[in-house]
């Protein structure tokens, strides 16, 4: 095993997880580095990492919400399905402002979101590997858009 993936997570999730952390890293070092297309293709690429950004931390509140409507617990049903809808106006707020702050908005809204994923595994509400996945793939995306945010040509 390796230190990214235990036992106990599903091999297409890791794999799929990883996969696609390839249009976040490939637009970041488009924008950071004007690399490996050609510096003109830095507008698109902004273009491009803000949405999928976006679309990804939105796809994040999605995944809690479907852990909420799983749960035969309804106690805390208010703070899970509102919750859930967090990443989804962040992922909004980012798109909308775009730019350096939009991207910046974009990996505050990983790294918020990933540290509440870690709360609600630790509540039981996701499988434990869960969490250990998500801190992987919240790294790079977060390390993504902050170096496209720091050192995108604005």
């Amino acid at each position: 095993m390796t230190p990214f993936r235990d036992a106990s997570m599903p091999l297409p999730a890791v794999a799929l997880g990883v996969f696609g952390l390839v249009p976040l890293v490939a637009c970041a070092a488009q924008i950071a580095l004007g690399w490996p297309l050609a510096p003109r293709m830095t507008g698109p690429a902004l273009y491009a990492l803000t949405l999928y950004g976006a679309v990804v931390l939105s796809f994040l509140g999605g995944i809690q919400w479907g852990l909420a409507v799983a749960s035969a617990d309804r106690s805390d049903a208010w703070r899970r399905y509102g919750l859930a809808i967090v990443p989804s106006l962040a992922a909004w707020a980012g798109a909308w402002i775009g730019g350096r702050t939009g991207l910046a908005t974009l990996a505050a809204g990983f790294g918020i979101w990933c540290i509440y994923e870690l709360w609600s595994t630790g509540l039981g509400e996701a499988p434990s590997w869960y969490g250990r996945l998500r801190v992987g793939l919240s790294v790079v995306a977060v390390a993504s858009l902050a170096a496209a945010a720091y050192y995108g040509p604005f």
